[in-house]
């Protein structure tokens, strides 16, 4: 292992080919053959059966359910599927939030061979979801829609709709499980649908088991500890309900589901922290500005979240570099524990890898890191024009798209290789194997009419980090034109300040930007700043919390419009630029 005795040394092998593209081989080998999940489950409800598996707030109080407890009830659940007419392979829709209730729900789809398709219950509440909540119950098409506290709203067809609480949880005895294969679907995750309509993809066990012993191969701590986190992403995303939730089962864990990150939330979040001191923190940008806001006021806090902490783990390309430099300070300060300071680390994935790609190697240095292949895994970086795009292979590769008449298999290349559509580069010029940066994505990149091809995510990085602490994100028009102009997406604090003197540091950092890079493909021609943030209910921002930039250019045309016409209004920003061409 590394020096700091938490993260296994970096074993991948580096193969240039003669097409020019670049393999990466973790020679770190899983386990043969995997266990399967629920083997991992079975083992700590025998070895600990006492010990909280979940824990989560109901009516202000928190209440925690044992490994025993949700075994029991699983079994009660795989029990109830079955009467109800359920068979291995027959799928469920599930509209609920995390919880222990549907902890046990996920199991029990486990246990009985059901596949489990979760969907976001914040589709119930716009014209925009519910419009997007019927397309994806009519792919899904489960045989049950499980939901929660509420009805459907009209004119969504979900099949038999029972709800979550109504359940039956009483058995007399363990639930007889079927003969259950590795290749056997567990869940449908739909994909976000940030460059293209959801996609569902399936989930197998064996998916799941590589996933989670690739973790343990790579971050040996959690094998050595049980882990402790507090958690309030989505399980209607791989990150929350597939990565985080079977992470938990796999090595023993206490997961305690909390609410969103928000102004009112932050109380009882830091309230949980005092009372759990979790071993691993996963969080959003959005999220670690908040929690950072409190720990300046909250020494006790701060001392709890630090006591034991081994791992900060944050999905690159998305973190500004104020947020960046405070959360740098926060870990620096401590106070530490005895393992010392928690790494912060960065990582990258798919919906069609089940969750997870690659995994940092070391500390990150940058936000844009997204570190290496899994162990026992493989990736290609292709040659797409000037850029680099990730392709990758592996037993946590899906085997296809569900479709009403089948599979439909997933766009891989001619050796097998999964396109994943994003682009990255080496962190360091020329070695490829010591770590990769985020560099952009395929489908929202796009040319300028003088032919020169703009890289939307690099830029977007690069922008909110010069603009930093005033930009929240970043729209980017240009498509059609021969100049880059965008949409500036201020924080809540900067809404907040003066306009003018917003105006004009805006103004000053994009001419910065334009300095230090004043090319084509980077320089900006003109800003207009929102008044209003991205629009969740009309599908600007998708379900990860990610801007979706083709939407939010669409609904905005004319704002887009008025960016080139002449001569420009004066509420817009034009920074310094040359003329395209020179």
């Amino acid at each position: 292992m590394s020096t700091d005795k938490k993260l296994a040394p970096n074993r991948i092998e580096c193969e240039d080919r003669p097409d020019g593209s670049i393999l990466l081989h973790n020679r770190t080998a899983l386990p043969d053959p995997l266990p399967d999940v629920l083997d991992r489950f079975d083992q700590w409800v025998a070895d600990d059966p006492h010990a909280t598996f979940i824990s989560e707030r109901i009516g202000g109080v928190v209440q925690s359910t044992s490994y025993e407890e949700t075994d029991r009830i699983s079994d009660a659940l795989a029990g109830e599927l079955g009467a109800r007419g359920l068979a291995p392979g027959d799928r469920i829709a599930v509209i609920a939030g995390a919880g222990h209730r549907h902890a046990a729900l996920k199991l029990a789809c486990l246990k009985a061979g059901i596949v489990h398709v979760p969907l976001s219950p914040l589709l119930q509440s716009s014209g925009h979801g519910g419009a997007r909540l019927t397309g994806l119950l009519a792919t899904a098409d489960p045989r049950l829609t499980f939901i929660q506290d509420a009805s459907l709203p009209g004119g969504i067809d979900a099949g038999t709709v029972v709800q979550l609480d109504d359940m039956n949880i009483d058995t007399d005895g363990a639930y007889t499980r079927p003969a259950l294969l590795p290749d056997d679907p567990a869940a449908v995750y739909f994909t976000s649908g940030s460059t293209g309509y959801p996609k569902g993809v399936s989930i197998t066990r064996r998916m799941i088991a590589s996933c989670q012993a690739a973790y343990g191969a790579h971050w040996p701590f959690l094998a050595a500890r049980r882990p402790v986190l507090i958690d309030w992403l989505p399980w209607h995303h791989v990150f929350g309900g597939l990565d985080n939730f079977h992470k938990m089962i796999w090595y023993g864990g206490a997961y305690h589901v909390e609410r969103p990150p928000g102004p009112d939330s932050m109380d009882a979040f830091a309230a949980r922290i005092r009372d759990t001191r979790p071993t691993i923190h996963i969080n959003v940008p959005y999220g670690i500005d908040l929690l950072l806001d409190h720990l300046e006021q909250d020494a006790d806090t701060t001392a709890a979240l630090f006591a034991r902490l081994d791992l900060i783990f944050f999905a690159g390309a998305g973190m500004g570099a104020e947020t960046w430099r405070r959360l740098q300070d926060a870990v620096a300060a401590g106070p530490h524990g005895p393992g010392g300071p928690p790494l912060v680390l960065s990582g990258y994935g798919a919906t069609e890898a089940g969750s997870t790609i690659c995994l940092g190697h070391e500390p990150a240095g940058r936000t844009d890191e997204i570190g290496l292949p899994l162990p026992g895994h493989s990736l290609r970086l292709a040659p797409v024009e000037d850029a680099l795009e990730v392709r990758f292979m592996g037993p946590n590769v899906a085997p296809g798209y569900i479709a009403t008449d089948g599979l439909v298999p997933l766009d891989a290349d001619e050796d097998g290789y999964l396109r994943t559509g994003d682009l990255a580069r080496a962190l360091h010029d020329g070695a490829p194997e010591h770590g990769l940066c985020f560099d952009g994505r395929l489908a929202e990149d796009f040319k300028l009419t003088t032919g020169t091809r703009v890289k939307v995510g690099a830029l977007r990085h690069a922008l909110i980090a010069t603009c930093a602490p005033d930009l929240e994100d970043v729209a980017i028009a240009g498509a059609g034109h021969d100049r880059l102009a965008v949409i500036l997406f201020p924080t809540e604090n900067a809404c907040a300040d003066d306009p003018k003197a917003l105006h004009t540091r805006l103004m000053e950092a994009l001419s910065a930007h334009n300095a230090a890079m004043p090319g084509g493909s980077t320089a900006i021609f003109r800003a207009a700043i929102s008044n209003t943030p991205p629009d969740h209910g009309a599908g600007e921002i998708n379900e990860k919390g990610h801007l979706v930039q083709k939407t939010c250019l669409g609904n905005r045309a004319e704002l887009v419009a008025r960016l080139y016409r002449e001569p420009p209004d004066p509420d817009l920003i034009c920074p310094d630029t040359k003329e395209p061409g020179s």
